[in-house]
């Protein structure tokens, strides 16, 4: 089976993450200088643009670690894929549920439901399977003799 390098893998993990936490930032400042934020958080608890930062960050560290073939970066890294593999799952399965609930306002039709279930596909499944891919990459012997894991 092929695998990722763990020098892909560990710059990749550091860009997404730091972009992600960049961007985070970024919409934060927007909507709080255009006045938004405190009618955002009226309607959408803090806690979770916190805890959503908090994986992206462990995902971050998660990177880093494994440029410096540390346990911990192993391990920081496995556990944000496992999170972000939750993350996407729920978040398309919540995205489902709330596209069900409106049909019952208003007509959707066939196509539409058909466009939707393609679209989420779409995003899932890739994340998902390259989470799993990095996961199994970080598992290797040959990864656990580069982290001093015997």
């Amino acid at each position: 089976m092929n695998t990722f390098s763990l020098e892909f893998i560990g710059w990749f993990y550091t860009l997404v993450c730091a972009v992600a936490i960049a961007a985070g930032a970024a919409i934060m400042l927007f909507l709080h200088s255009t006045g938004r934020l405190q009618t955002r958080y009226k309607q959408y608890s803090i806690w979770n643009d916190i805890m959503l930062m908090v994986i992206w960050m462990i995902g971050l560290a998660g990177g880093v670690g494994v440029l410096d073939l540390s346990q911990w970066g192993q391990f920081l890294l496995q556990l944000f894929c496992w999170m972000l593999i939750a993350l996407v799952t729920t978040s398309a399965a919540s995205r489902l549920y709330a596209a069900h609930r409106l049909s019952k306002k208003i007509t959707i039709s066939p196509r539409e439901w058909r466009g939707t279930i393609i679209g989420l596909t779409l995003m899932v499944v890739p994340i998902v399977l390259f989470c799993l891919a990095t996961i199994a990459s970080l598992r290797t012997e040959e990864a656990r003799r580069a982290f001093g894991i015997h």
